[in-house]
């Protein structure tokens, strides 16, 4: 099997298997809450969690990840550098969900979470619990995938 077919069956068998979560928030209350709100065992993990744009894109060069939740203002550096970090680093095969969870819904910041690659951009007090639905979305449509 070559590496690509190799690549390709592993994201497969990982969607079968728990999605693993990167969690990139750099607000402690929200990190318990989204974790709470997320986990579910043998369905979704929260794999990781970090605050800064450094600490994800490492956690990005070491583990491959099913989605990603991205929040803009990081204690350092800014969600949309690895939101563009994560795209050109994981494969068409490997193309994780990246949604973003923001208190800066502004659609200059939303047009640039999007231009970066993010799949969904949602406001963190009016669309907080839409975050799961869309990874059950998601999910569902890459099952046979």
């Amino acid at each position: 099997m070559t590496s690509q077919g190799a690549t390709h069956r592993s994201a497969e068998v990982r969607r079968l298997c728990e999605a693993r979560i990167l969690l990139i928030e750099d607000s402690p209350p929200v990190q318990i809450r989204l974790k709470d709100l997320l986990e579910s065992p043998g369905e979704y993990r929260v794999s990781a969690i970090v605050d800064s744009a450094p600490s994800a894109r490492a956690a990005i060069e070491t583990e491959v990840f099913d989605v990603l939740i991205v929040d803009v203002q990081l204690k350092q550096g800014t969600g949309i550098e690895v939101i563009k970090h994560a795209r050109s680093r994981y494969g068409k095969a490997q193309r994780p969900l990246i949604i973003v969870l923001t208190n800066y819904g502004m659609p200059t910041v939303e047009a640039r979470c999007r231009e970066a690659g993010a799949d969904h951009f949602l406001d963190k007090i009016r669309q907080f619990d839409l975050v799961k639905p869309l990874i059950m979305e998601w999910r569902r449509d890459h099952a046979g995938n």
